[in-house]
C-alpha cells in the first residue's frame, strides 16, 4: 500500500514528487487516522479532477475528551505550489456546525492556507493549526445521544484496520449544547440560547427559534432525525 500511493503521488505530481512525498509521509507519520488515496473532485467552474487525497480523522481536545473530527486533504495539482483543498466530512449521524473556519458544505478556510507558501508550507502544519482551532469552536457535532453498537464496530474495524487516532477511544465529536445531558437547557447548534422551538412534523425540541429558523432556510432537515422540516414553531413556558 505504502509503494502504492507513492507510485501514484509521483505519477500526478511529476517535478515536485519528492516534495510531495515528503509532505504526506510527514503527515502519516503524525496523524495516524489518515489513509491516502485518489478521489474525483468537481470544482465550482464544473471542471472535475482526480486529486491526490488524505481521508480519515484528525484528534482534537474538547473539554478533556479527545474527539476525532473526519477531514479529507486534497492535493491539488501543482502542489505544494498549489494550495491545498481541506474539508470537514461529517459521518450521517453528524452535522456541520458552521464558523468563520467552516462553511456549510464544509470546507475550510483558515488563514494558513490564505498564507500558503510552497517554501515553508505544509500539510502537517496545517492540520496542526487545524487542531488547535477545531479544538475551540468543534465543525460538527453529533445527532445521537451516545456512541451506538455501529460507531463501536466502525471504532473497531479502524483500529484492525491500523487506524490508530491518538488519545482516548474514537468518539463522536460532541454534541453542542450536549444532547446526551438532559440536565442542561441550552441550544444543541449555537450553545448559548435556551431551546424555544418545535420542529414540525418530527417534533423534535433543543434548538432556539433562531437556530431553528436557520436549520430550516439552509438544511431544510431536523438535526437530530434528519426528517424533513416542514414548520418551526416556536414554543414559550407557562
Amino acid at each position: 500500500m505504502a509503494a502504492s500511493w507513492r507510485t501514484t503521488l509521483i505519477r500526478k505530481s511529476k517535478k515536485k514528487a519528492n516534495s510531495c512525498i515528503q509532505d504526506v509521509e510527514q503527515v502519516l507519520k503524525y496523524f495516524h487516522g489518515l489513509r491516502p488515496g485518489m478521489q474525483e473532485y468537481t470544482y465550482e467552474h464544473g471542471r472535475q479532477a482526480e486529486l491526490f487525497a488524505l481521508e480519515g480523522t484528525i484528534p482534537i481536545k474538547f473539554r478533556d475528551v479527545t474527539y476525532n473530527i473526519p477531514v479529507c486533504v486534497l492535493l491539488q495539482e501543482g502542489h505544494p505550489e498549489v494550495v491545498p483543498l481541506v474539508y470537514v466530512r461529517p459521518t450521517r449521524s453528524m452535522v456541520i456546525k458552521a464558523s468563520p473556519y467552516v462553511d456549510r458544505n464544509g470546507k475550510v478556510d483558515h488563514p494558513y492556507l490564505h498564507k500558503w507558501n510552497y517554501k515553508s508550507s505544509n500539510i502537517n502544519t496545517l492540520l496542526q493549526e487545524l487542531c488547535k482551532i477545531f479544538a475551540q469552536r468543534p465543525p460538527v457535532y453529533a445527532i445521537s445521544r451516545g456512541p451506538s453498537s455501529s460507531t463501536l464496530q466502525q471504532s473497531q474495524r479502524n483500529s484492525q484496520q491500523g487506524t490508530r487516532p491518538l488519545g482516548s477511544m474514537s468518539q463522536n465529536p460532541p454534541a453542542q449544547g450536549s444532547i446526551t445531558d438532559e440536565s442542561k437547557k441550552e441550544c444543541i447548534i449555537c450553545m448559548g440560547e435556551e431551546p424555544n422551538s418545535v420542529l414540525i412534523p418530527c417534533g423534535h425540541l433543543g434548538l432556539c427559534i433562531t437556530c431553528a429558523r436557520e436549520v430550516q432556510r439552509n438544511s431544510k432537515r431536523c438535526p437530530v432525525c434528519r426528517a424533513d422540516i416542514n414548520q418551526v414553531h416556536q414554543v414559550y413556558e407557562s
